[in-house]
């Protein structure tokens, strides 16, 4: 009788060297700004905003879209 040593599958070893390396490429980072700091859109973003017309009167509300990358800062 032969004494055989049971190898794992080929595709149960491909699975063991993708999974951690795809694991590690997985984490999502999450940081909490302070209230009142600017911060900076990841994505487009829409947004009611209000603005001043030429008679330095607020209107608004008007939905605009603001693009990836801008700043928006609170009202202080």
């Amino acid at each position: 009788m032969f004494n055989m040593v049971k190898l794992p599958r080929p595709s149960r070893l491909i699975w063991l060297a993708v999974l951690p390396i795809c694991l590690g490429c997985q984490v999502t980072k999450v940081v909490l700004v302070p209230s009142g700091d600017p911060v900076m859109l990841a994505k487009p973003t829409t947004a009611s905003v209000y603005g001043f017309d030429s008679d330095k009167k607020l209107v608004g509300p008007s939905k605009v879209v603001l693009p990836a990358g801008w700043y928006v800062l609170p009202k202080r």
